[in-house]
C-alpha cells in the first residue's frame, strides 16, 4: 500500500480530515513478460507472408491477437477497480457542491431582484439628469446614444455627464450645421421665381446628400421647369394663332386683320397603327391645328 497523506477540507471555520493513499498496482511480472513478448513477437514486422507459410502466419496472428485482446481486458478491469474510491470520492464532493450550489443559486434569485430594481431605478435617475442637460444644450435627449453601463452600480455620475456632454456637444453641433443648410436652401428656394419652387423636397435629401450637390440639383430642376414652362406657353401662343387662321387657297390668313401668316405645305402619309395609338395621334393633330383629309385609297 502506499503511503497516506492526510488532507483537510475546512468549512465555516470546521476542518474534515481527509486521507488520501495513492493506487498501486504491483506488476512483478512485467519486465520478464515484456521479455518475452519482445522475443515472441520480434522480426514479425520484416516477414513476408508465402504461400507455404501462410496457414502457419495466420495461427501466429490469431495468438497474438488474443494475447493482446487478454491483456486489455485484464488493464480495464484494474484501472476500473482501483479507480473505485476516485469516482466514490469525485460523486460524493459533486453531491456536496450541488447542494451548495442550489442554496447559492436560490438566494442569487431574491439578490437578483433587488439588483435589477436599482438598475431600473439609477437608469430613471440617469435619464432625469440628462434630459436637464439636453434642455441645456437645446437638443433632444432622444439623440443621445444610452450606454447600459452607465446603469451599472460601479459608474459613477461624473463619468456620466462627461460622456453624455461629449455626445450633446456633437449633435448640437450638428444640428446647427443642419439648421444652417435649411436656411441656404430656403433662401434658393424663396430666389427662384416664374415658376416657383417648394423647399420642403430638397431639404428631405440633407439627411444623404452635401448641401453643395442639393443646390447644383436646385439650379437644374429649375431650369428644366422654365424650358417646360416655355414650351407650354409657346404651345399655347401657337394654337391661339391657330385658332384665328383660316385656310384660303393655298395660303393661312389671320381672319381678323386679313395678314397671311404662313404658307399651306401638304404631305400625303400613310399611318399604321393601333386603335389608341391613332386616337393619341389625332388629339396632337388637333392641339397642333394641323388640316387632315381624308385621302381615298
Amino acid at each position: 500500500m502506499g503511503k497516506t497523506n492526510n488532507e483537510l477540507i475546512t468549512f465555516e471555520n470546521t476542518d474534515y480530515k481527509l486521507e488520501i493513499t495513492p493506487a498501486q498496482v504491483n506488476f512483478k511480472g512485467y519486465q520478464d513478460l515484456k521479455d518475452r513478448m519482445i522475443k515472441e513477437a520480434g522480426g514479425w514486422d520484416k516477414h513476408v507472408v508465402t504461400a507455404d507459410s501462410y496457414s502457419a502466419d495466420k495461427k501466429t496472428r490469431a495468438e497474438l491477437n488474443r494475447f493482446k485482446k487478454e491483456l486489455d481486458k485484464r488493464r480495464l478491469e484494474i484501472v476500473r477497480k482501483a479507480s473505485e474510491p476516485i469516482d466514490k470520492f469525485n460523486a460524493e464532493l459533486k453531491d456536496l457542491a450541488g447542494i451548495a450550489k442550489n442554496a447559492a443559486d436560490h438566494i442569487g434569485e431574491g439578490l437578483k431582484y433587488f439588483d435589477d430594481k436599482a438598475r431600473q431605478d439609477k437608469h430613471q435617475q440617469n435619464l432625469r439628469l440628462l434630459g436637464d442637460i439636453a434642455k441645456e444644450y437645446g437638443v433632444s435627449l432622444q439623440k443621445l446614444d444610452y450606454q447600459d453601463k452607465w446603469d451599472n452600480k460601479s459608474t459613477g455620475w461624473s463619468s456620466i455627464e462627461g460622456d453624455a456632454r461629449k455626445q450633446f456637444e456633437v449633435i448640437k453641433s450638428d444640428e446647427d450645421i443642419r439648421h444652417e443648410n435649411i436656411k441656404v436652401i430656403q433662401e434658393r428656394a424663396e430666389g427662384f421665381t416664374n415658376p416657383t419652387m417648394s423647399a420642403a423636397p430638397y431639404i428631405e435629401l440633407l439627411d444623404n446628400l452635401t448641401l453643395s450637390t442639393i443646390l447644383a440639383e436646385m439650379d437644374n430642376d429649375h431650369e428644366q421647369l422654365q424650358l417646360v414652362k416655355q414650351n407650354k406657353v409657346r404651345s399655347e401662343a401657337q394654337k391661339k394663332a391657330m385658332n384665328n387662321v383660316e385656310l384660303q387657297g393655298n395660303k393661312f390668313i389671320n381672319a381678323e386683320t386679313g395678314e397671311v401668316v404662313d404658307e399651306v405645305y401638304s404631305m400625303t402619309l400613310k399611318f399604321k397603327c393601333t386603335e389608341k395609338q391613332f386616337v393619341a395621334l389625332s388629339e396632337y393633330i388637333k392641339e397642333q391645328g394641323l388640316i387632315c383629309e381624308k385621302v381615298s385609297e
